[in-house]
């Protein structure tokens, strides 16, 4: 399975690490050239920002609880932004 998401700060990668670690199967990132693990941080930090990543799952995997947390992930980044706009 695959999700496409932007980490648009350090909080978001950190947030994202911590849902990717909450699940036993294996969860990786892709950018254009490279993959990582979700759970390891460290390696998380060094993708790119504001850029398109794909989330990969192994074939078998219950993935609508993760799918899930990650849309609210997603959401709040997005309400946010929104209610930060209103004040600019």
């Amino acid at each position: 399975m695959i999700y496409y998401l932007q980490f648009t700060s350090k909080d978001d990668v950190l947030k994202f690490n911590k849902i990717a670690t909450s699940y036993s199967f294996d969860i990786w990132v892709h950018n254009e050239d490279q993959m990582f693990d979700a759970k390891t941080l460290l390696a998380l930090y060094t993708l790119p920002m504001n850029k398109d990543l794909k989330i990969v799952v192994e074939e078998g995997a219950d993935t609508k609880s993760l799918f899930k947390d990650l849309d609210k992930l997603q959401k709040k980044k997005s309400t946010s932004k929104n209610i930060l706009d209103n004040f600019l």
